[in-house]
């Protein structure tokens, strides 16, 4: 018995070092073929990463937008005095831009904030932004596009909502409400991207787009602060984001939504400034490359030079108001740029104003496509906290990956 046990055992042991002989033969096969396949790929395209471009997530990139027309004579809130002094008797327009959490969900207005509706809900914050301001931000945003049914469509996606926005939530048992204007939203897409002017494809092939992007574009500022250290900022087109101030309190949730793996967040470089000289690096861009025109109304706009007469009822209001006096020039400058852009907006005119209305960045965009073709084959190195305190909040966390042409 104890032979005819040994005898198997060595049996048994014979045959597991076959197995073994026979699975180390296929490992050391298929990864020679894995060799050879790469060798393959790589002598029919040649790819790089590009350092200063970053994607991330899955979906189509969305905008979820709606816009408002709210009547501030019927408003009675302290909060609100400012925007009633100056605008209870002009137009105003108003986009709120939505995180995607806050766009899906049903929400109510309860103890002066907004809340879900079930308790089991959550969602980040919405941007709500005068329209001339969200007309300074759109130069930083380019939707892309793509060919469908013979024409181009816009890549990024807009979600027009009809969400109520409640102004004053304390004054009465509803407080004071704007309905959305489903009209004036699609009117503010096309007047500030043409391509909002075609059919936007909502339903295609993801082969059909896989070559469009829709692409942010971004600089960066670091602004010594009095504690020693530095504050940071990220802008977008002509509007600056404060870290990590503008992803806790909402004015920065609407990106979310753009994270996909059809975004580019495209950086820019450092932006500079000058005020002595009245100049930054866009001016002296414009200046040095043959955009004298967009380097002059740049100029005026950052660094106002002479008195505009209609200015002076706005400053008066703000004056009687207790406006800071530091910000009341600002101040004032804003919104008479709201008053004429709302204005324009809603007698039909924007987009044929451009020169009268839009901010340098969109009212030469010739120029703006220039500097950005410029700073992107330059490819500038972000700074490193560019990435922990922007990129990586809102899910742009991979290098975009560029095939290299033939030569």
């Amino acid at each position: 018995m104890i032979e005819d046990i040994t005898t198997t055992e060595e049996e048994s042991g014979s045959i597991f070092e076959s197995f073994s002989d026979v699975s180390l033969c296929t490992l050391a096969v298929a990864l020679l073929l894995v060799a050879l396949l790469a060798i393959s790929i790589s002598q029919k395209l040649n790819v790089e990463v590009n350092r200063s471009k970053f994607s991330g997530g899955l979906m189509r990139p969305m905008l979820y937008m709606e816009c408002t027309v709210p009547q501030f004579s019927k408003t009675t809130s302290d909060e609100l005095a400012v925007e009633r002094a100056l605008f209870s008797d002009t137009p105003y327009v108003a986009v709120h831009l939505f995180s995607p959490s806050l766009a899906d969900i049903a929400t109510e207005v309860r103890d002066g904030g907004t809340v879900a509706m079930s308790e089991n809900e959550t969602f980040s914050m919405q941007q709500d932004v005068p329209l001339y301001q969200f007309m300074q931000l759109a130069p930083g945003i380019d939707p892309g596009a793509f060919r469908a049914n013979g024409m181009n469509t816009a890549l990024l996606l807009p979600s027009i909502l009809e969400k109520h926005m409640v102004y004053e939530p304390g004054r009465g048992k509803d407080g004071y409400r704007a309905e959305p204007d489903m009209e004036m939203a699609q009117r503010v897409l096309s007047s500030l991207w043409p391509i909002y002017r075609n059919p936007v494809f909502r339903t295609r092939q993801p082969n059909e787009y896989k070559n469009a992007r829709t692409r942010i574009l971004v600089e960066t500022k670091a602004v010594p602060n009095p504690g020693g250290g530095e504050d940071h900022y990220v802008i977008i087109g002509h509007s600056a984001y404060k870290l990590p101030e503008a992803l806790n309190d909402g004015s920065l949730s609407w990106l979310s939504a753009f994270s996909s793996g059809l975004t580019e967040i495209v950086f820019l470089g450092e932006a500079t400034q000058n005020d002595e000289m009245r100049t930054n690096n866009r001016i002296q861009f414009f200046e040095e490359n043959g955009f004298a025109d967009c380097a002059e109304a740049y100029r005026e706009y950052a660094f106002p030079s002479g008195e505009n007469p209609e200015l002076g009822a706005i400053k008066t209001k703000l004056i009687q108001l207790n406006y800071e006096k530091a910000r009341i020039d600002v101040r004032a400058r804003q919104a008479l740029a709201q008053r004429k852009s709302s204005r324009a907006l809603i007698d039909g005119t924007l987009a044929d104003n451009r020169a009268g209305v839009f901010p340098p960045l969109l009212a030469f965009p010739e120029a703006w496509a220039a500097y950005v073709a410029h700073f992107e084959e330059q490819q500038p190195e972000p700074p490193d906290w560019f990435y922990s305190e922007f990129l990586d909040q809102l899910g742009f966390d991979r290098l975009a990956i560029e095939g290299l042409a033939k030569k």
